[in-house]
């Protein structure tokens, strides 16, 4: 059950004082109790490439394991995996308002005519997942994931990116 509060505050790092959606599930089965030791898996880039953003995950994963007392080490030792993958979508959203347009609202104590006219308005946005999954290497199978959602902002510099 320890790696469960690892991965929530994991997850609360990356949210920080953002409006960012955290969930997590998990199998209430698994024996957390045996899990000492951890390999974190990049994901699969189709030219084999590491990019800077998947280090820079994977570093902040690897100093929360270590700072609840896991041990990270390669995949052949491992008691588990520890896997991330970053989703990016473009949402949209269209919302309609109805604004009132006549004598009425323009001259307080006067009740004239009105007449509402609908207004609509289009937001988009750049949506972020980060998805964390824990993996037993005996079957593949996942025992654990955490899924942190929220809008992506523009960084000018690289501090301000790994910050």
């Amino acid at each position: 059950m320890r790696l469960w509060s690892v991965w929530l505050a994991l997850l609360l790092l990356f949210a920080g004082c953002s409006s960012m959606q955290v969930t997590t599930d998990y199998n209430p089965d698994y024996d957390f109790s045996k899990l000492k030791k951890t390999a974190i898996l990049y994901p699969k880039n189709s030219d084999d490439t590491v990019t800077l953003a998947q280090q820079r995950f994977a570093k902040a994963i690897a100093e929360q394991m270590r700072q609840k007392g896991f041990i990270i080490t390669d995949k052949e030792h491992a008691d588990f995996y520890t896997l991330f993958h970053l989703n990016v979508t473009e949402r949209r959203q269209i919302v309609t308002d109805y604004q009132m347009v006549g004598v009425y609202p323009y001259y307080p104590g006067y009740y004239g005519y009105g007449m509402a006219v609908p207004v609509q308005h289009e937001y988009t946005w750049t949506e972020g997942k980060f998805i964390v999954d824990t993996v037993d290497p005996r079957d593949n199978r996942i025992f654990w994931r955490g899924v942190a959602t929220d809008r992506l902002k523009e960084f000018d510099t690289p501090r301000e990116r790994i910050e």
